[in-house]
């Protein structure tokens, strides 16, 4: 599975969650031809889309996830969407440690 964007800082935003991209790939050792063609072609347009010094995962939320997969070519499924309820209680959305 590839996954993208995510900051664990909140120096100069808050923290943000990895999203899926692309699950199900083969795993082909050495090399992982299909998994590098498919990193390969995200920094590819990437590297034409994003503004100077712009992190990965603040460029996919400027262009919005709908558009990111448009712009890459890579499938949409509905396992991609995120709807589970509680994860506002159980995932820890800032930087702070809690017990």
């Amino acid at each position: 599975a590839i996954w993208v964007g995510g900051k664990n800082s909140n120096a100069r935003s808050k923290p943000m969650f990895h999203k899926l991209v692309a699950a199900g790939i083969p795993n082909n050792p050495p090399r992982w031809p299909e998994t590098a063609a498919i990193v390969k072609n995200i920094l590819r347009v990437y590297q034409q889309d994003a503004r100077d010094w712009e992190r990965v995962g603040d460029w996919v939320e400027r262009i919005g996830w709908p558009r990111f997969f448009e712009l890459t070519e890579l499938p949409f499924t509905k396992y991609h969407i995120d709807n589970w309820r509680g994860s506002r209680k159980s995932l820890n959305a800032s930087t702070h440690i809690r017990f």
